[in-house]
């Protein structure tokens, strides 16, 4: 298969659509396996006897390892090619999925996890990086929208699918199946990867390795006392890690810059954050997906430990959401070409007062969900979502430098994954400390109703920097 170069612009891939279909299936298992696993959380914490803080670690050790190592993947695949990083990432994530799903151990378990999401960052780099590469501009909007659909697929089903697997327990397999259900599809890809056309836009082979050590423990310092410090007593070694993690980062800036004074080839070129509208965009990302994984994570877990909903039940919960979510992602390219960019912040507006609403509706129906007015609620809330986050790749990654966009895509999905692991880390603080220790269900209402407001400012914030960048953008 040939290989596609970067600085031959005019030349776009024959086989591009086909080539997409590929791409987009790791694309599926990655959001699969989040969602699944969130559905399947409570029951690994029973069956293991894991605490509440272990659990936590258990789902985000995944965003964890993610968040740490994407900005690296996305530089080795720009590097030493971005199939290459494709295969590699694939088949870790593959082996990884088997190995969790014989362990029996929480802490073998988080391990298993952040390793996984090691995998997991070898891959989501190379796929938006692929889907520039190959598709012309006019295309391109209809090629993210597909990304964001399957986006849309894999959170419709994954919380679906993982519910269903879990109580038919088959096999007597229980929440283990979610895991070995991605070991044949892993292996699907494998074989079909030989499709994709190989491409590398670097010729420099030299890898900033203390620009990577200092990023990713920077961010590992960060997260980890988080999801520790509530179950904990926030220890002083927790405030310690912290104050080591921007320690680290003012680090990293430091060596980049110097590495750009000598004319050496750094892990991040800085002069990406020159771009205006890309600083806004990166947070706008990070505030978006903040409410996002904040507002999955909690109504999650509330459901199934405050009003005792079984996992089918719960995943059924998340089906209005989905399915907006999926409607607007699917029909976001032709919303955006004809209304522009004010969707993004017409997407927040719409899943802030859906937040609120919530509350209102709590105030009423504390113990009942599946009630017309909550679903049609949630319904509405996915449609907002969709149009928020789907457009937003694009609309980031498009003015980005073809030399550059290996790297912008990693720093985009790092944002994404490390508000995932700040979101389970910062709701599960805000809800633990307004639970009582009765743990009846007026004491899991409060808190969620308290959660629930905070995740609501976070979208109010979603929609005053996506005015901001829009604003940026005419």
């Amino acid at each position: 298969m040939s290989t596609l170069q970067s600085n031959n612009s005019s030349t776009h891939y024959a086989y591009r659509w086909l080539a997409l279909a590929i791409i987009l299936l790791p694309t599926l298992l990655i959001s699969l396996n989040t969602y699944m696993i969130q559905i399947a959380l409570p029951n690994i914490q029973n069956d293991l006897h894991a605490s509440f803080s272990r659990a936590q670690l258990i789902f985000s050790g995944y965003s964890i390892g993610l968040a740490t190592a994407l900005i690296i993947g996305g530089k080795l695949g720009d590097i030493y090619g971005r199939k290459k990083l494709l295969w590699i990432g694939v088949f870790f994530f593959t082996l990884t999925s088997f190995i969790g799903g014989i362990l029996s151990d929480p802490l073998l378990l988080i391990g298993v996890r952040i390793v996984q999401g090691f995998a997991a960052a070898f891959i989501q780099p190379q796929i938006l990086s692929i889907i520039q590469e190959i598709f012309p501009s006019k295309e391109k909007n209809l090629a993210f929208g597909l990304y964001g659909a399957v986006i849309g697929i894999a959170f419709t089903f994954g919380l679906i699918l993982g519910g269903l697997l879990v109580s038919l327990n088959l096999f007597n397999g229980g929440w283990r199946i979610v895991f070995f259900f991605n070991v044949p599809f892993g292996i699907l890809v494998l074989l079909l990867l030989p499709i994709i056309p190989e491409s590398t836009v670097v010729k420099n082979n030299n890898i900033d390795w203390m620009g990577a050590i200092l990023l990713m423990f920077s961010i590992l310092f960060f997260i980890y006392p988080l999801s520790e410090g509530q179950t904990s007593g926030w220890q002083p070694w927790f405030f310690g890690c912290i104050i080591l993690s921007c320690v680290m980062l003012a680090s990293f800036i430091f060596v980049e810059k110097s590495k750009q004074k000598k004319h050496q080839t750094p892990l991040v070129d800085l002069s990406l954050f020159k771009h205006r509208s890309f600083v806004i965009g990166i947070g706008s990302v990070l505030s978006i997906y903040l409410s996002m994984f904040s507002f999955f994570f909690i109504l999650s877990y509330f459901i199934q430990f405050g009003l005792q909903y079984d996992t089918k039940e719960t995943s059924l919960i998340f089906l209005p959401i989905g399915i907006g979510f999926f409607f607007t992602s699917i029909l976001s390219s032709k919303i955006v070409h004809l209304f522009g960019l004010i969707v993004l912040k017409i997407g927040a507006l719409t899943m802030s007062i859906c937040i609120f609403i919530l509350i209102g509706i709590l105030a009423f129906e504390p113990y009942n969900l599946f009630t017309i007015y909550t679903l049609i609620l949630l319904f509405v809330y996915g449609l907002g979502l969709g149009l928020a986050t789907t457009p937003l790749a694009n609309a980031i990654l498009s003015k980005i430098p073809k030399n550059q966009v290996g790297v912008a895509s990693g720093v985009f999905t790092t944002f994404m994954y490390l508000a995932n692991s700040l979101a389970v880390a910062g709701i599960s603080i805000v809800f633990t400390t307004a639970l009582n220790t009765t743990l009846e269900k007026d004491s899991f209402v409060h808190a969620f109703s308290t959660s629930l407001f905070g995740i609501g400012l976070l979208s109010v914030m979603s929609f005053v920097i996506l005015s901001i960048y829009h604003k940026s953008k005419i």
